[in-house]
């Protein structure tokens, strides 16, 4: 059975749309107050707000959907920005050799090598494994074209790292970057997936017809 963080998370818990997520003290965390507030004014200007819980752990996966635009992305850092938490994304090594390099690095980029025996699932579990902190971000659709299926790496490096799995969506219709909720994966893949699908079933994407 899928156990979940809250009940009232934010895609499970409709009267929940107006909470602001908190950020725990065990969250690997970034920025001042200043870019906090920055970040969502920013956000506000443009009509959007935070809405949602976010689980008071040290290491987390976070899956963002839906993923259809660009616009995604700068929502993901308008909204880490916003509540001061640092997160991690993947990148192919070969762009980390780049000039482009440090700065991706500085964003929470992680430079990850497709040709290693280990894969991707092994590199992002060893790379848990030796952190005190990390929220990793992935879209597990893996691209902004609509795909019939998502990719299942994030469940099998929750699963094998021992960690939770946190639902961040971007709605583009109600303008709400939303956290929950959190899920704790238990090895059912098929079943889980399924269930975590369904819980994005009434997100509004940006371009809807990809999703």
């Amino acid at each position: 059975m899928t156990q979940q963080f809250n009940s009232g998370d934010y895609l499970g818990d409709e009267q929940d749309v107006h909470s602001y997520p908190h950020r725990g003290d065990l969250v690997p965390q970034m920025g001042t107050g200043f870019t906090e507030r920055l970040a969502t004014g920013i956000l506000r200007l443009f009509g959007w707000r935070l809405a949602g819980r976010i689980p008071n752990v040290s290491k987390v996966m976070v899956i963002g959907a839906p993923h259809t635009s660009n616009w995604d992305w700068v929502l993901v850092m308008l909204a880490a920005y916003g509540l001061g938490i640092k997160i991690s994304w993947l990148g192919k090594d070969s762009a980390f050799k780049t000039p482009l390099g440090p700065m991706f690095r500085y964003f929470g980029g992680i430079a990850v090598d497709r040709r290693s025996p280990n894969g991707v699932v092994g590199q992002c579990v060893e790379r848990f494994e030796k952190a005190q902190k990390l929220a990793l971000c992935i879209t597990p659709e893996g691209t902004r074209s609509k795909v019939n299926e998502w990719k299942k790496g994030f469940y099998h490096i929750a699963t094998e790292a021992n960690v939770p799995i946190l639902l961040a969506s971007f709605d583009f219709g109600e303008k709400v970057v939303g956290f929950g909720p959190t899920i704790y994966p238990t090895g059912d893949l098929e079943g889980e997936l399924s269930h975590i699908q369904q819980l994005y079933s009434t997100v509004t994407a940006h371009k809807p017809a990809k999703f």
